[in-house]
């Protein structure tokens, strides 16, 4: 046994020196990680370049669904990214013409959206027609201010698609043409990789909220990650000082660093999570969509709100590559943005994997962010872990005292843990997390509290 256990950790050591070094050949030409770089120009003579991200690249759907047999199926994501396929399909068809209907009741609207032989790529939030024909290149006109959660294409059909939209029970039907290819994502679906590792579902109404209900126990796997921690000099300087002419004052309170412009701007860092908090509270110039000028604005459209977040988010600096738009908090408009691993949030109340942008009606802004962030995968073990079926968490926290109307969402999401064997490695293991209180907290904690 003690041979055994030398022998991983010196298997791991090994493992990670080696990730070290492919890292630092990314590191030393950064060029191999950055093909979408985009150069851009300052007011001044330097010319940098810098990677954006754009909203094709985080306001893609987050997890796909498939209605059949009378039965409902999350599919996985992990499989060569199913998403991104049926994504680069969709950009080649043309929309054509829409119609709008608003269902009555919850009912009709479920026995709509559980319909057979259609697939559904889901958001968490609504997103506008305007994002989506941004992000799919369509050209849906006269619905720009739409919102909508989800995407149904139905499989037996080449004419049309749906958007719907839970809260609102409104579907808007768009008639589009060249949609033959719709052939090529039910041969997906038959795939092999799709059919073992579909999970059925349930849509479920808890609290006015169509939720994705895991019909019976789900194991997942745990991922094992290299860890990077980025300097606070580099947001100090971005944040505060992007003209290299500010004098910075530091002040040192009990575990958190503040950093002062002098001004407007303000800096924390908690010395023990990592966690950083960016906040301004001056005035806000943003530009209209036709370019006319700057005009002054405190109350924002939600296309603007949510592509403003996204220049909010690339000033910040360079994010994940599986960073996703992830939800808008309906009480202060917040815009989180979180990291997704095969189809599943990574969530955490010290912002690991996670940017969350809110811009205020007074004109300022907030960033809460993490400097620590993952970076190379390495090889875990074969383990998985157990979860029950989410109707099975439901009873535990009735039967631990919660009062189910406060619950306003579960989710199955990773969570960031430190790995026993090195502490240049993060673990992410697979749990639930309840949105209750105003904030997620993970199922295990509210058990044990009650």
């Amino acid at each position: 046994m003690k041979l055994r256990k030398i022998l991983l950790h010196t298997g791991l050591t090994v493992t990670i020196l080696i990730s070290v070094f492919f890292s630092a050949l990314i590191w030393f030409n950064p060029a191999m990680l950055q093909h979408d770089s985009k150069e851009t120009t300052d007011t001044g003579e330097n010319t940098t370049s810098v990677s954006k991200k754009t909203l094709s690249d985080i306001f893609l759907p987050l997890q796909a669904t498939y209605n059949v047999n009378d039965l409902q199926y999350q599919l996985p994501s992990s499989e060569n990214y199913l998403i991104g396929k049926v994504w680069k399909i969709m950009k080649k068809w043309n929309s054509v013409s829409t119609s709008t209907k608003i269902y009555k009741n919850s009912t009709d609207y479920l026995t709509f959206l559980k319909q057979n032989n259609a697939m559904l790529l889901n958001y968490n939030s609504p997103i506008t027609v305007k994002v989506f024909n941004k992000v799919f290149t369509q050209k849906i006109e006269g619905l720009s201010k739409f919102k909508f959660n989800r995407i149904m294409i139905p499989l037996e059909n080449e004419n049309y698609i749906y958007l719907m939209n839970d809260q609102s029970k409104a579907v808007c039907k768009v008639v589009v043409n060249n949609m033959k290819a719709v052939k090529k994502i039910k041969t997906y679906l038959k795939s092999s990789s799709i059919q073992n590792n579909k999970l059925e579902i349930d849509y479920y109404v808890l609290n006015n909220r169509i939720i994705n209900f895991y019909v019976n126990s789900v194991q997942l796997p745990k991922y094992s990650y290299l860890y990077n921690k980025t300097n606070i000099s580099s947001y100090v300087s971005e944040l505060l000082n992007p003209s290299g002419q500010t004098s910075i004052t530091t002040k040192l309170q009990k575990n958190k660093t503040v950093y002062l412009d002098g001004s407007d701007n303000r800096l924390t860092l908690n010395d023990t999570t990592s966690a950083v908090q960016y906040e301004n509270y001056s005035a806000l110039d943003y530009y209209d969509d036709a370019n006319s000028g700057k005009i002054k604005t405190q109350k924002l459209n939600y296309y603007t709100h949510l592509t403003e977040s996204l220049n909010q988010l690339n000033k910040i600096g360079v994010a994940p590559d599986n960073l996703r738009f992830d939800e808008v908090n309906s009480e202060d408009g917040t815009v989180t943005y979180r990291s997704y691993i095969a189809g599943f949030p990574i969530i955490s109340n010290d912002n690991y994997g996670t940017y969350k942008i809110k811009l205020m009606s007074t004109g300022g802004k907030e960033y809460n962010f993490s400097l620590n962030s993952l970076q190379v995968p390495v090889p875990a073990s074969q383990y998985k872990q157990n979860l029950p079926s989410t109707y099975t968490v439901l009873r535990e926290l009735e039967n631990a005292g919660y009062t189910l109307s406060k619950i306003k969402d579960i989710r199955v999401g990773y969570k960031w843990q430190k790995n026993q064997s090195s502490n240049l490695v993060i673990d992410m293991i697979p749990t639930y997390y309840v949105y209750i209180d105003g904030r997620w907290s993970e199922l295990e904690d509210l058990l044990s509290t009650n």
